[in-house]
């Protein structure tokens, strides 16, 4: 391994550590000792590569923020061209295992609860919405032109989608015993099916019937 790979696979250690660190003992709790402490490694060595926790700390959202970014393009990429495929394919992404889990969640609201005084966590967190937004709204202007909809706003659509996503993430941190993924991705299919009958009322009434059975 090269030393510009080596030094890369320590600092995504260090990140890693620092999650894990977030998640155990909360965000103002997390001190370095305790990231070096995750990680197995030396303060010595948590200082080499950040120079203090803020730093850390902002690389480890950069990081959450690239990761779920990456995965959400790598499911859109498998999922059908159709704009209801596509949307289909978010809900998937969006409550994941691998990203929807309690560890993940706990770290997000973490860091979004620290945006109000933090500006880089803000602005990160803005870019990351506005993103998300823009895209979703195409893709449910897509929806519309091609079902043949009418007076419907994608982008009012888009802003209630992506709230509700975000809500029911913290209704699975809050209430897990209510709302699993599983409850979740039902719940957003069935806002959808209200909109978009032909296109997700097959899919609630699917889930429905498997949930009777």
């Amino acid at each position: 391994m090269s030393r510009e790979l080596a030094k890369e696979a320590r600092r995504r250690q260090l990140i890693e550590a620092t999650i894990d660190g977030i998640a155990r003992k909360g965000f103002t709790e997390l001190k370095i000792a305790d990231v070096a402490q995750e990680a197995g490694l030396s303060v010595g060595i948590v200082n080499f590569y950040f120079k203090s926790k803020d730093a850390l700390l902002i690389a480890t959202f950069k990081h959450l923020v690239e990761d779920y970014e990456q995965h959400m393009q790598a499911i859109l990429a498998k999922a059908g061209k159709s704009a209801a495929a596509q949307l289909d394919a978010m809900i998937e992404a969006d409550f994941a295992r691998t990203h929807a889990n309690r560890k993940q969640v706990t770290v997000w609201y973490a860091f979004w609860g620290e945006t109000r005084w933090r500006p880089e966590f803000l602005k990160l967190c803005a870019d990351l919405s506005t993103s998300f937004q823009i895209a979703t709204t195409e893709t449910f202007q897509a929806l519309i032109d091609e079902g043949g909809y009418q007076g419907l706003d994608a982008g009012l659509i888009a802003r209630g989608f992506n709230a509700m996503i975000d809500g029911l993430w913290l209704d699975m941190l809050l209430n897990p015993k209510q709302t699993d993924r599983d409850t979740a991705k039902a719940s957003v299919r069935a806002f959808l099916a209200g909109l978009f009958p032909r296109e997700f009322g097959g899919k609630v009434a699917a889930a429905n019937g498997n949930a009777a059975a």
